[in-house]
C-alpha cells in the first residue's frame, strides 16, 4: 500500500470504529417481506492504535465476533465507519478494499475449517503472497514460507504436509502464519486461542506476544475468556447485546470493574485472591433476543443493581477518568467495587 491516503496520521490510531451497526433482516411470509431485524451490532465504537492489543469481550451470541468480520467488511454493516490507515473501509470500492486487507488480517476461531484441506501448508501459506506480488517468484516465497513457519515455532519441512496430519495448537500457527505471510499492520484475532487445551492456549499467547514485540502488530482480540484478556491486553471494550457497555485498560477493568455486567463476568473467574472474594455478582435470567432488546438499558432485565430508570431510559458510554461505562451508577458512583 502506498500514498498518503493509507498512512495513518502521527497520533492517529491505526484503527478507528465509530457507530458500527450490523442488523440481519428477519423474513417472513411466502414473499419473504422483512418484518424485523436481529441488532447483532448496534452501534460500537472502536480504537486501536499501532503496536496496541485492544481486547473485545463478552458473552457468546453479544456479536463481538460480528463486530470483528463487519470491521473488515467480510460481513457488510449496515452504517458505521472504519477508519483504518487514513481510510474508512466501509466506503471503499472492491479493488481498494482488497489492498487494504492486506495489513487487516484475521484468524479465526477453528483453524481447520479456515485452512483448505486440498491443499499443503506451503501454497495455504503462500497463496495471499502470491495474490499481492509479494516476493520476485516462487522460489523467494518458498523460502519465505519456511521463515514463517519457523517464526510461528513450526519446522521448515512442515511445508508440504497437508492440515489434517495436524494438531489443533499446530493448525492455529499456520493460520497465524498465513496472516502474517502478506506483512500486516493488524490482526483481528477471533477467538483465536478458545478451542485449545489451556497448555497450548498458553503457548500461543506466548507466540502472539513475541510477534508482536517483535514485528510491532497490533491486536483486536476477540474472546469470551477474560483470564486471556488479562495476560495479553492493554485495553478492554465489555459488550452486551450488540453493544459496548464498558471500555477501560485491562489494569483498571480487573481492578475496578464500573459496570455491573463486567463485575458479574469477573466474578465468574476462578480465583484464590483473597482481594476478589468481595466481587460476587451472578446474573438473573437469559440473554434477552438481540432482535427484540428489551427497552431502557439493555442489561436491565438480568442486572442485581437495577434501577427504575433503567427501564425507560437508555444510558450512553459516560466519559470517566480514562474510561466509558454505558451504566447510570456510574453517574452516581456507586457502581465499581475497588480490588485492591
Amino acid at each position: 500500500m502506498s500514498g498518503d491516503s493509507s498512512q495513518t496520521a502521527p497520533g492517529e490510531p491505526l484503527l478507528r470504529v465509530e457507530g458500527l451497526r450490523t442488523w440481519f433482516p428477519i423474513k417472513s411470509g411466502v414473499f419473504q417481506r422483512t418484518v424485523g431485524h436481529v441488532r447483532a451490532v448496534d452501534g460500537v465504537d472502536i480504537t486501536v492504535h499501532a503496536g496496541e492489543t485492544v481486547a473485545l469481550v463478552g458473552e457468546s451470541g453479544c456479536g463481538k465476533t460480528t463486530a470483528g468480520r463487519s470491521l473488515l467488511r467480510l460481513i457488510e454493516p449496515r452504517e458505521g465507519v472504519v477508519f483504518f490507515e487514513g481510510r474508512d473501509l466501509l466506503k471503499l470500492p472492491k479493488k481498494e478494499l482488497r489492498d487494504a486487507r492486506r495489513t487487516a488480517q484475521m484468524v479465526f476461531q477453528d483453524p481447520m475449517s479456515s485452512l483448505n484441506p486440498r491443499l499443503r501448508v506451503r501454497d495455504i501459506i503462500a497463496e495471499g503472497m502470491d495474490s499481492f506480488g509479494i516476493g520476485r517468484d516462487k522460489a523467494e516465497r518458498t523460502e519465505r514460507v519456511a521463515e514463517l513457519l519457523e517464526r510461528v515455532q513450526l519446522k521448515a519441512d512442515h511445508m508440504s504436509r497437508y492440515p489434517h496430519e495436524f494438531s489443533g495448537g499446530q493448525r492455529q500457527r499456520i493460520g497465524i502464519a498465513r496472516a502474517l505471510s502478506v506483512e500486516p499492520r493488524l490482526l483481528v484475532l477471533d477467538e483465536a486461542v478458545s478451542a485449545l487445551d489451556v497448555s497450548i492456549q498458553a503457548q500461543v499467547l506466548n507466540l502472539l506476544s513475541e510477534l508482536q514485540r517483535d514485528l510491532a502488530l497490533a491486536y483486536l482480540f476477540i474472546t469470551h475468556d477474560l483470564s486471556v484478556v488479562r495476560y495479553l491486553a492493554k485495553r478492554v471494550c465489555v459488550m452486551y447485546l450488540g453493544q459496548v457497555v464498558e471500555e477501560a485498560s485491562a489494569e483498571e477493568l480487573f481492578r475496578d470493574p464500573q459496570h455491573p455486567y463486567t463485575r458479574g463476568l469477573l466474578s465468574a473467574i476462578p480465583s484464590i485472591d483473597p482481594d476478589r472474594r468481595g466481587l460476587d455478582v451472578s446474573f438473573e435470567g437469559d440473554v434477552p433476543s438481540s432482535a427484540n432488546p428489551p427497552s431502557g438499558c439493555r442489561f436491565h432485565t438480568r442486572c442485581p443493581q437495577v434501577m427504575d430508570r433503567c427501564r425507560v431510559e437508555e444510558p450512553q458510554l459516560i466519559q470517566l477518568s480514562g474510561r466509558q461505562s454505558r451504566c447510570f451508577l456510574s453517574e452516581e458512583g456507586s457502581c465499581g467495587v475497588s480490588l485492591g
